[in-house]
């Protein structure tokens, strides 16, 4: 077995490690849960696994495996992991550098903790961000303490979140602009795996969201999910702190339920690994009408296939569709979202959205890619419930005036001796009635060159 100490802090998600990490889930090396990001623990395990069974591998395999080099530490009772990078992009315009710090250890044995740091300048400020601080933005990412007891694992303090099967993003609960503080609770069966999530989204406003799936796990093979999310506003609920009781049971038997409507949200996931490709799909149920009254269904899946094709070529096709009024919710503190962003899908509702990618994979640290993305967006907004607009309750979808989006973009990224990596990408976006605004189109050149360095 590796002698690496075990560590409790995540990898950034825009780190260049998290790229290698789809390649060697389709090799079926690494067995990727539905809660992410990733900790170096996680990681460290995965290849450690792939020491002990003695996995025959190629040589893109190992290209592959080195670049985990900058996790792997042999300090028994802390270590960093630290990231350094400048980029620029043509549109919108931005230049700037970060420096990203990881830290985590073992206090006591089955305690440990992590913390998280990046430090951001650029010439625009970011308006999800933190408050600047002379031109800088401090985004503290992580800072809790983790209960490991092998067979169930806590966590108190902050950190991110991506719940689901999706690479990018989740219909139910996406990653933050910035990090959540609450607590989650992460139980991995052999067969069954449960996991909870509490975040306080807004404390001067007294806004909440409880989050827990239930999933079978057959490692390798098949994963089925399903996930209950309840966002609530004025007072704490403790059964809503209870991440074994059915918010949605809950909810009703509550005397809140007279007061306040709280909104709960269903969502179930799939996900099918053969040989080197995975499908996956989500579903996600905010309101399904099973009465008479006239109100909407308000639905969005996303369905997605990933392949590694001639042990080369990494191809991905995602398609997520968001009904009108889908995250929408009559009172306002309840509405499914925080500091402006979507808790699910980022672009909100009314909108869907089609990407393709594809990468090539080789010994040589020289990577060609591409990508193209498409997406309508309609006029409606998880700010304006049905309550209010009222209307159809079949609307046209997209609604109103919509706006298309096409964006293609061709790069090249290159890793040298599993530290330094550069990224460039050169494309164009296009935009057809912008704004919602009928004919005001637009097309622009995209140029992006970064340089990551991991230490």
């Amino acid at each position: 077995m590796l002698l690496f100490i075990l560590l409790s802090y995540t990898v950034p998600l825009d780190s260049p490690i998290m790229e290698n990490i789809e390649y060697l889930q389709l090799r079926g090396f690494f067995d990727v849960p539905s809660l992410r990001p990733h900790d170096a623990q996680w990681i460290i395990s995965q290849l450690d696994d792939l020491l002990i069974k003695e996995t025959t591998v190629n040589d893109i395999d190992r290209r592959i495996i080195s670049y985990f080099s900058p996790l792997l530490t042999k300090n028994p009772s802390s270590s960093y992991l630290l990231h350094v990078a400048g980029a620029y992009q043509s549109e919108p315009e931005i230049y700037g550098g970060i420096l990203d710090g990881r830290i985590g250890g073992r206090i006591i044995p089955r305690v440990e903790y992590a913390h998280g740091t990046r430090f951001s300048r650029a010439n625009e400020l970011d308006s999800l961000g933190p408050k600047p601080w002379n031109d800088f933005q401090v985004y503290l990412d992580e800072g809790l303490i983790r209960l490991d007891f092998d067979r169930i694992m806590f966590d108190f303090g902050r950190r991110n979140f991506l719940l689901g099967p999706g690479d990018t993003h989740s219909l139910l609960f996406s990653p933050g602009h910035q990090s959540y503080d609450g607590f989650s609770l992460q139980v991995p069966g052999r067969y069954f795996e449960f996991s909870g999530i509490f975040s306080v989204l807004d404390a001067t406003e007294s806004r909440f969201v409880s989050i827990h799936r239930l999933g079978l796990n057959l490692k390798r093979f098949l994963k089925i999910g399903f996930s209950e999310a309840i966002l609530f506003s004025g007072s704490l609920e403790p059964m809503y702190l209870n991440f074994f009781l059915p918010y949605y049971l809950a909810q009703w038997g509550s005397d809140r339920n007279e007061i306040i409507d709280d909104n709960v949200m269903w969502s179930f996931d799939f996900q099918l690994q053969l040989f080197n490709s995975i499908l996956y799909a989500e579903l996600l149920i905010d309101d399904y009408m099973y009465e008479d009254d006239p109100y909407p269904d308000k639905l969005a899946y996303q369905v997605g296939l990933k392949s590694l094709v001639w042990q080369t070529l990494i191809a991905k096709i995602n398609y997520t569709s968001v009904d009108k009024w889908v995250y929408t919710h009559e009172t306002a503190l309840n509405v499914y979202e925080r500091r402006g962003r979507c808790l699910g899908f980022p672009l909100g509702n009314d909108v869907d959205q089609v990407s393709f990618s594809l990468r090539y994979e080789n010994k040589y640290g020289v990577r060609p890619h591409l990508t193209i993305d498409y997406s309508r967006k309609g006029e409606g907004s998880v700010y304006v419930p049905y309550e209010d607009e009222g209307g159809s309750i079949n609307p046209p979808f997209p609604s109103g005036v919509v706006e298309r989006t096409l964006q293609i973009k061709c790069g090249i990224d290159y890793t040298y001796k599993t530290r330094f990596h550069i990224k460039s990408n050169i494309g164009q976006l296009y935009k057809y009635n912008e704004g919602h605004n009928t004919n005001n189109d637009r097309d622009e050149l995209l140029f992006s060159m970064g340089l990551w360095v991991i230490l």
